[in-house]
């Protein structure tokens, strides 16, 4: 009996046990799910983190926002990744509703560092501060930027724009000269000014033959026909891809491959209205469309490729854009919240982005620049032949990296080179 009570005893004793484990680990799990969604909630929602090979960014239609605002029928080119950069310091900064706005545009994005490439690759942040305010930037802030973004905090007197000038044209690989003018770095309400710089000369991993550059039709949105100066190659390999359906026609060509990173160029033209196709544009449309590809190795004759030399700048209207898109709070003074920038009032006034691209037969030359001026005060198939891919109308294009599809660059060509000025190069 004695035993038996001593079984049952032990028995008890054993399931309080167990019991008191068991609501132990329910405790712990709750506890992390709690601690996991607080860390998803605190506003810093990108993530910054090396280049994976094996993992891909999910990109959203931010990348595509500024090719809509300024659909105007004109070539174009800017750099989302460049404005999600100066963005994001922006954002470090702000709190409140400014901080809401900014993070409702940005969205839960990836952004993925980069290791300059001498000549080939770079990509650079810097945060410029008047001397006379230093006092006012908030440490936090500083080593938030430079841990976080690796960017360069410059002192400066603001006496001219020679000093920021020349940081952006060396991160900019020599080609945006001049960004500022001395009137702007000179105003007194202008304390910071935040930037993000980047550029790629990369060369084609097959690349196009001079001699096979000539003049050619290219049929403009109006109607009427120039004489483009168009390149020339025919390939079989792994380096371009195509696709083609009734309304598209879409290339990409791989760029040379530079210490495991590799981009690579996507034109898509569409055969009706370019300006009415970008209006609907999702970048799902653009990931199906690159995902049904055929390679030109796939094809039993390779790729004959026809494409438009092109080379031009772009200012992006990047105040008006945000503003648009937003973030308007940030423009006004007596609104905008970056007290954890600074401890003295502070509000964005200007945006500005500019880019350059040069598209040849060697290569592709692009850079941009991004910087966001704080004030503390503001201002409101034929059979047995190659499958011929011609782009001979306007076209939008990306280009984008491989291996995460970070896109670092985006924009229109409705009017190509023009043979008539170019040929004078090619005799």
């Amino acid at each position: 009996m004695e035993e038996k009570k001593e079984l049952k005893i032990k028995f008890k004793t054993a399931v309080i046990a167990i019991i008191v484990v068991a609501i132990i680990l329910v405790a712990i799990i709750a506890v992390a799910i709690n601690n996991s969604r607080q860390e998803k909630s605190r506003g810093n929602t990108t993530i910054i983190s090396e280049v994976d090979p094996n993992e891909q960014i999910l990109e959203s239609d931010f990348s595509l926002r500024f090719l809509k605002l300024e659909n105007k029928k004109q070539n174009m080119v800017y750099s989302p990744l460049s404005i999600k950069y100066a963005l994001n310091m922006l954002n470090e900064g702000a709190g409140g509703n400014t901080k809401t706005q900014i993070e409702n545009v940005l969205g839960d994005l990836n952004l993925t560092k980069y290791n300059t490439i001498d000549e080939v690759l770079s990509l650079a942040n810097s945060v410029y501060i008047r001397d006379t305010f230093a006092e006012y930037v908030k440490e936090d802030y500083r080593k938030t930027i430079t841990e976080k973004y690796n960017a360069e905090v410059n002192y400066d007197s603001f006496s001219n724009a020679t000093n920021i000038n020349k940081w952006i044209e060396d991160k900019t690989l020599g080609i945006i000269q001049n960004m500022l003018n001395d009137e702007t770095v000179q105003n007194p309400d202008n304390n910071m000014i935040l930037i993000n710089a980047l550029a790629i000369d990369m060369g084609w991993e097959n690349p196009f033959d001079t001699n096979n550059t000539y003049g050619e039709d290219f049929y403009l949105e109006n109607g009427d026909t120039m004489t483009a100066t168009m390149m020339h190659k025919e390939t079989m390999g792994d380096d371009a891809s195509y696709y083609k359906d009734n309304d598209i026609t879409a290339l990409t060509m791989d760029l040379q491959e530079y210490d495991n990173t590799q981009f690579e160029f996507v034109a898509i033209m569409p055969e009706e209205n370019l300006a009415d196709y970008i209006e609907t544009l999702t970048i799902e449309d653009v990931n199906t469309i690159l995902e049904n590809t055929t390679l030109a190795s796939d094809t039993q004759y390779g790729v004959d490729i026809s494409i438009p030399k092109f080379s031009f700048n772009y200012n992006l209207q990047l105040k008006q854009d945000l503003m648009d898109l937003g973030i308007t709070d940030a423009f006004d003074e007596n609104l905008a919240d970056f007290s954890n920038m600074a401890s003295e009032k502070l509000c964005v006034g200007d945006a500005l982005h500019k880019a350059d691209i040069d598209f040849s037969e060697e290569g592709i030359k692009a850079a941009a620049v991004t910087v966001i001026i704080m004030d503390t005060n503001s201002i409101m198939p034929i059979e047995n032949e190659p499958e011929e891919i011609r782009i001979d109308k306007p076209f939008m294009y990306l280009i984008r990296d491989k291996q995460t599809n970070e896109i670092w660059f985006v924009g229109t060509v409705y009017e190509p080179n023009s043979w008539k000025q170019d040929m004078e190069e090619y005799r």
